[in-house]
């Protein structure tokens, strides 16, 4: 009997490990030839992500908030190349972290709310 439950054990816990993601970004979007550009701006960004059922700045249990940072690390790209009159925005980097704060939040929920932070960086150009 001990040894079914612990088989189970292990293969649920199996099982969390597989379905858990870290990091996800959708719509990158890469050229062989980039045209010719002026470069406008550099731009650094901070945008809090609040995700649930996971660990701050680490994995999100069954993927259930993982499309979130999408949206708003994408939507912070789109915003800074609207407000510098931009066409495009190079040399991104995106960086996904979590706080002490985050971690304490994190903590006090028990893992049901996992707030993290993305510094988002590059360079807004313009196409010639």
């Amino acid at each position: 009997m001990k040894q079914t439950i612990r088989a189970i054990g292990i293969l649920v816990a199996v099982g969390l490990v597989v379905s858990c993601t870290t990091f996800q970004v959708s719509g990158v979007q890469m050229n062989k030839a980039t045209p010719s550009y002026t470069e406008i701006t550099q731009f650094e960004k901070k945008v809090v992500v609040h995700e649930f059922i996971g660990s701050s700045g680490g994995t999100n249990f069954l993927n259930l908030t993982a499309t979130d940072m999408d949206n708003e690390i994408l939507d912070a790209i789109r915003l800074e190349i609207e407000l510098h009159s931009g066409d495009a925005a190079v040399n991104v980097t995106i960086k996904y972290e979590a706080t002490f704060i985050d971690l304490l939040l994190n903590g006090i929920t028990w893992g049901i709310y996992a707030p993290a932070h993305a510094t988002i960086s590059g360079t807004i150009v313009k196409f010639q």
